[in-house]
Formats: C-alpha cells, sequence, structure tokens
C-alpha cells in the first residue's frame, strides 16, 4: 500500500505548473535592476518581456542586437514607445 500511494503522488508532483524563470541583469543607463524573460539568450528581432525592478514595471521589448563580452551579455531593446536600452546581463 505504501508502494502505491508513493507511485501516484511523486509524478503529480512533476505536473504542477513551474514558475517561469528569468534572468537577472541591469539597465546601463539607469542601472536600475532588470529581468527578462525567457530565461535564455534572445535572438535580433525576438519579443521579450523585461521586467524593472525600481519602477516595479514589465513591458514587452524588440531586440534590436545582442553582444556576448567576457563575463555579460549586452542586449539591446527597444520598447513599444520608441526607447531604446541597454540590458547587461549576467554572462551564460
Amino acid at each position: 500500500m505504501k508502494h502505491l500511494l508513493f507511485l501516484t503522488v511523486v509524478p503529480g508532483c512533476f505536473c504542477l505548473p513551474q514558475a517561469a524563470a528569468a534572468w537577472d541583469g541591469f539597465d546601463a543607463a539607469t542601472t536600475n535592476l532588470v529581468e527578462i524573460t525567457p530565461d535564455n539568450i534572445p535572438l535580433r528581432d525576438d519579443t521579450i518581456d523585461v521586467r524593472d525592478y525600481d519602477t516595479d514595471a514589465t513591458e514587452t521589448c524588440l531586440v534590436e542586437s545582442v553582444t556576448r563580452n567576457a563575463r555579460t551579455v549586452e542586449v539591446m531593446v527597444r520598447a513599444a514607445n520608441g526607447v531604446r536600452r541597454i540590458l547587461v546581463m549576467e554572462g551564460r
């Protein structure tokens, strides 16, 4: 009976929705902490969500360029209002 309970409870744990992972960094102009979703290196013309921790706002941006450096990845994005930002993200 213990084994039957184990076989039904444990697989059920893997079916629960997982929180979306985010990638941490900062805005180069303002030094505000940001995170982008999804949690992978975007490609040019990808759409990403940028959450700014200081203003507690999230906006969807278009990726214009991605530059990998020795320890960081610089992601240049353009918001819907046309404002360009350079996000310096943790290296991958």
